[in-house]
């Protein structure tokens, strides 16, 4: 049985590999432009970008002889039907000013235009009504246009008809082409982000500059879920990618023993590092007169949790600043399971029970990142995203905070956001209702108006800090000399970006509405640096670095065999995320800033280049992507 598992296991490798080495060959020969526009049926001749009202206000009709009659009005390729007026008795020269106006949905308009008839239905008392006359109008890519702005005619045509080619009157009518509200884009009930059950308009889908990788990326991502679901049993060293089999171990991320040294260089520089709040504690009767004097504590008493794993309510983690060296020292960790539970205090003691929660508090940890932090950044940007691509038609910020757009709301719509069903909900701790929680908890919290706060003490092997400033610091330069340049065009179409306020303010869920309000350009400004932070470094810092808590993870797992049913999160979190998400990562390219054929704007490389001294000690410079779109 060990032979047969072991070559299920080498052929699925294989296969794996052989795939990874196909789509490194074909990346370069295939556009992005050619599979985007298969994937969005470009070449299905449609015009609009969002469907499309068209509106048809009749504003008089006029005969020479009187006429019963009513109209039906028909738009050719509409997703309504024909509709029909009220009757008209002995009519010869008739308002319809109060009149209903008639509305027409177009999903899809063609290269062609909207062909509108206006049928003159002759209504006979004792015969069966008759068609008197068709007013035939064509309404053109002209007016059209982009699709995203309204536009509006007015027509004055002759009624013909039919039998004789007579002129047997004139109509007057206008035709309104205008896309659906806020471009089809709607808020989720439940987070200030797109309702995951409707469709995405095609304006929103992933631009040109979506990388031939992303399609493949969905290719390994579902034949590895699917992999691990049928083999049940795992040995979950099997699933670890090989450059973090081949890693050296002496660096201690892959031993199952985990270093004090090495378990607080990850809180000071891990992936949760970005929510990691070190506060500086006196010395006093609670900490036993300086036996600490740092705490970080992360509470989850707020959010669902499942019964059947292990998962404390609160945490905090105790280290002592030692001021001759600067090294930070893990002391006790301190958890409560409930609120009704006495607090557990385990010493960094070297005994089994430390090394056991020291990797168990990673993992809870873990949990909380992959919600709070991961799924939270994504969120963050799509909500800005949502109110941008709502409202904005002609402002140029588009060009400034459009690229960090480009993707977030179909992937975060594809596999970011909770699900029933998803990975995360089966392996991780938190209930589905649980991870919407704290989604809700960290909306109620956001403003644009954050600024990175560094920690004061100068902590020994500590380079998140530094690499974070730096990063800030580079963007809003960036930023600045953008407004710079654009500064009077962004307040030619102020009205846009008024639009983008309210819907920020109607739908973020801070009670603080001024938290993400925009009332001046020095807000503007500050929201772009903030967007683009956080599509920039926030997002790529989490997901890369994600790695070795995931990895440890797996490690801390590989004697065992644990099947689905009895999984355990603290144990096989990693193991399913890195299974269904994270594995393809080292073979993905995704739209890297720095890239030579696809990179980002050639001043933002500039600017991170100018700081890539401090920020390549935390993260490589070569890591920051132009938008969270994995």
């Amino acid at each position: 049985m060990e032979f047969i598992n072991n070559k299920i296991n080498k052929i699925s490798r294989d296969f794996l590999l052989s795939l990874i080495s196909f789509s490194d060959k074909q990346a370069r020969k295939a556009t992005r432009k050619e599979l985007l526009d298969l994937f969005l049926d470009k070449k299905s001749n449609q015009l609009n970008l969002v469907p499309m009202i068209a509106t048809i206000n009749i504003i008089r009709t006029k005969f020479n002889d009187p006429l019963n009659f009513h109209l039906e009005v028909e738009v050719e390729g509409s997703n309504t039907t024909p509709q029909i007026s009220e009757s008209r008795i002995k009519s010869f020269n008739s308002s319809w000013v109060d009149d209903q106006k008639m509305e027409f949905l177009m999903e899809k308009i063609g290269n062609d235009g909207i062909s509108i008839n206006l049928k003159i239905i002759k209504e006979n008392k004792i015969l069966f009504n008759s068609l008197e006359s068709i007013v035939c109008i064509k309404i053109g890519k002209e007016i059209v246009g982009n699709s995203m702005e309204k536009k509006k005619e007015g027509y004055f045509e002759p009624i013909v008809q039919l039998l004789t080619d007579k002129v047997i009157g004139y109509i007057e009518f206008e035709v309104t082409i205008e896309p659906i509200a806020k471009f089809g884009l709607r808020y989720w009930d439940r987070l200030p982000v797109f309702d995951p059950d409707l469709k995405i308009p095609r304006f929103a889908m992933p631009s040109d500059s979506f990388v031939h990788h992303d399609e493949f990326n969905e290719i390994i991502v579902a034949f590895v879920i699917v992999y691990w679901l049928l083999r049940g049993e795992k040995n979950s060293m099997e699933m670890l990618p090989p450059n973090i089999q081949t890693r050296s171990a002496e660096n201690g991320i892959y031993n199952k023993i985990v270093s004090d040294q090495l378990f607080t260089s990850r809180r000071l520089n891990g992936c949760n590092r970005p929510y990691n709040d070190f506060i500086k504690v006196e010395s006093c009767k609670e900490n036993n007169y300086g036996e600490w004097n740092y705490e970080m504590k992360l509470n989850l008493e707020d959010y669902e949790i499942k019964s059947d794993v292990w998962f404390p309510k609160s945490t905090c983690c105790r280290f002592k600043l030692d001021e001759e060296s600067g090294e930070l020292i893990i002391k006790s960790i301190a958890y409560q399971m409930n609120d009704s539970d006495e607090i557990i205090v385990q010493q960094a003691d070297d005994s089994k029970e430390w090394s056991d929660l020291k990797v168990k508090y990673m993992m809870v940890e873990f949990n909380f990142n992959i919600n709070w932090g991961h799924v939270g950044v994504h969120f963050i940007v799509e909500m800005f995203n949502m109110a941008f691509y709502r409202n904005i038609v002609n402002n140029p910020i588009k060009s400034l905070l459009y690229p960090h757009f480009d993707g977030v709301i179909f992937n975060n719509w594809l596999v970011v956001r909770p699900m029933l069903d998803g990975v995360v909900t089966q392996a991780g701790a938190f209930t589905y209702e649980g991870q919407i929680q704290i989604q809700q908890k960290k909306f109620k919290e956001l403003t644009y108006k954050w600024k990175p706060t560094p920690i004061k003490d100068t902590i020994k092997g500590h380079v998140y800090d530094i690499a974070n400033q730096a990063i800030w610091d580079a963007i809003t330069e960036y930023v600045d000399e953008w407004f710079s340049d654009n500064r009077q065009e962004v307040l030619k179409y102020w009205n846009e970006i008024e639009l983008v306020s309210n819907d920020l303010v109607s739908h973020c869920l801070n009670p603080d509405k001024s938290a993400n309000e925009i009332q001046t350009l020095e807000d503007l400004r500050d929201c772009s640096i903030f967007i683009i932070y956080q599509g920039v470094f926030s997002h790529a810092y989490i997901h890369w670095k994600a790695w070795d808590e995931e990895a440890k993870a797996i490690i801390f797992n590989e004697d065992g065999a644990t099947s689905k049913k009895d999984i355990q999160y603290y144990e096989n979190l990693g193991n399913a995320i890195e299974a269904g998400v994270q594995y393809p990562s080292p073979y993905v390219r995704q739209y890297p800033i720095l890239d030579v054929e696809f990179g980002g704007p050639e001043l933002l490389q500039k600017k991170i280049w100018k700081y890539a001294h401090k920020i390549n000690p935390a993260i490589s410079i070569g890591s920051l992507i132009m938008s969270p779109n994995i």
